[in-house]
């Protein structure tokens, strides 16, 4: 079965290549960040390249001097300009993926990730020998202490193959194929400010800063509102009763493949009241009240419809499961601090071996403009097409 999907940019989203852009790359001038295109300069007639790399060389080199002091427009030098709020300055700008021909989109891995995070807590919510074998796995990791860097560990490989399949071969979401997006043209894309908030001494949530570094970054990300599409396929013979007791798939696996759309439902439905909660109980109103309209809006959604977030910034909460144990009612009180110290989730940085009782996680990536807060990265809602 293959369904097509629209989807809608509810709250900005970067999806990063990984690589940084800065001073060297391009400047910012009139509300705008340009990329510039060093071949583009190095052929405009006013350009020494002696004189240029001479001038590159330097520590305080910026490109708004030196395309004033020659008089070129920064227009004709660029690879794409961006619209900028702000100027970064001297902080770095995580780049968005884009194509070759510099058109944002969102490759089908990434939306593949945020539905294998709801799918799993589905089975490990339906699934009672799923789930105990799963909680005494987590348990024997505790017991064992850590071996080597902790934090390189990866768990949840061991947890996910009991709900999905002991290897990729016998995989459930090997039934399920997500394509990228379709691509926006590259004015979709705009450069915001993210900020890092986290739990101050006193229990404020307040921007992080520590030895007089700013916990800042700036994005390129999609704009809220654009829509892309793309599509889900689902191979549905690897479901019938030969195909199924070969790769060792249950009727659960079947219907919670199938049922994606109220499965993912369901599984954002907590995450987003978690994350009211959270922000109301530190008095963030201006987040609290996006989500307080979003668990309203996510509460009349049309049959096939579902939210997700993806991409950057979204969180601990979005790309775990582990609230289904520590806020299990008949769990271990201190299964979530050991769980914590296993594998040094928010350890101090200055007392190694020293974790704050209070709530986990206590820090959140949220975009502002200026000094006020905006909105959490990575909302959209996916909705299918008709054919």
């Amino acid at each position: 079965m293959k369904q097509k999907y629209q989807l809608q940019v509810i709250t900005p989203v970067h999806i990063g290549t990984g690589e940084a852009l800065n001073h060297i790359d391009g400047y910012y001038a009139n509300g705008k960040w340009y990329q510039i295109d060093l071949e583009k300069v190095l052929a405009h007639p006013t350009t020494d390249l002696n004189a240029l790399t001479t001038e590159m060389a330097q520590r305080d080199f910026r490109w708004q001097r030196y395309l004033q002091a020659h008089n070129i427009d920064p227009a004709d030098v660029s690879v794409y300009s961006l619209p900028c709020r702000q100027s970064p300055e001297t902080v770095e700008i995580r780049e968005a993926l884009k194509t070759v021909d510099k058109r944002p989109y969102i490759p089908g891995s990434t939306l593949k990730g945020a539905i294998r995070t709801a799918l799993f807590g589905e089975i490990l919510n339906e699934s009672d020998p799923v789930y105990d074998e799963s909680l005494r796995q987590i348990e024997t990791l505790i017991q064992q202490g850590p071996r080597g860097n902790p934090r390189r560990e990866q768990p949840a490989r061991r947890i996910e193959a009991l709900a999905f399949g002991k290897d990729p071969n016998h995989d459930l979401l090997r039934a399920l194929q997500v394509s990228d997006t379709t691509p926006l043209d590259s004015d979709a894309l705009e450069i915001g400010l993210a900020w890092t908030v986290t739990l101050n001494a006193n229990d404020k949530l307040v921007q992080k800063v520590e030895n007089r570094r700013e916990y800042k970054n700036f994005v390129e990300h999609i704009q809220a509102g654009k829509r892309l599409t793309f599509t889900l396929k689902t191979d549905e013979l690897l479901f019938r009763e030969r195909e199924k007791k070969r790769l060792g798939f249950t009727d659960l696996h079947v219907k919670t493949l199938l049922d994606i759309a109220e499965v993912c439902r369901a599984e954002t439905a907590a995450q987003i009241d978690w994350e009211q909660a959270f922000y109301e109980n530190y008095d963030v109103p201006e987040i609290a009240n996006f989500y307080d309209r979003l668990i309203a809006a996510n509460n009349k959604l049309p049959e096939g419809t579902f939210f997700l977030q993806i991409g950057w910034g979204t969180g601990y909460n979005a790309n775990t499961v582990t609230s289904l144990f520590t806020a299990d009612e008949n769990a271990d009180e201190n299964l979530s601090m050991d769980l914590r110290e296993r594998f040094r989730l928010g350890e101090s940085r200055s007392r190694r071996g020293d974790y704050d009782p209070r709530e986990f996680p206590k820090t959140r990536r949220i975009l502002y403009r200026g000094e006020n807060p905006v909105a959490p990265l990575g909302w959209v809602k996916i909705s299918p097409l008709q054919d």
